[in-house]
């Protein structure tokens, strides 16, 4: 994914003020998971729930230097589950069905590429 160890620059996030609210979207690129959920689905504009899950797996287990067990996988799942996907889904970044647990990217507002340094 390549942005495994970005920090956001908050300062590219102030354009997006008036767009989405701000401090929603801090809290959320304040978290791990969240930030390669963003960085993967810019990149990716639909997947399945399992597929995120298995990214979002190898990422942390790349970043801690260690290797994704089925269990990290399935506790990232039920996090995207049941807290990352509702609030990207919120701030309208994403729709989520979850009939079919498919993840469509909608629009990620530019300053938020930005923020995490994504280049098209």
């Amino acid at each position: 994914m390549g942005n495994d160890h970005v920090t956001p620059d908050l300062f590219a996030l102030r354009t997006a003020a008036d767009d989405v609210p701000i401090d929603d979207v801090i809290r959320l690129l304040g978290t791990f998971h969240a930030r390669n959920a963003i960085v993967y689905l810019s990149d990716h504009s639909t997947v399945t729930v399992d597929e995120l899950a298995d990214v979002l797996a190898a990422a942390a287990a790349s970043n801690d230097e260690t290797i994704a067990t089925p269990s990290d996988r399935d506790r990232i799942r039920i996090r995207l589950y049941h807290a990352i996907l509702p609030r990207l889904a919120d701030l309208e970044f994403i729709t989520f069905d979850s009939e079919t647990n498919t993840v469509t990217e909608t629009s990620i507002p530019d300053a938020v590429t930005a923020a995490l340094r994504i280049d098209d």
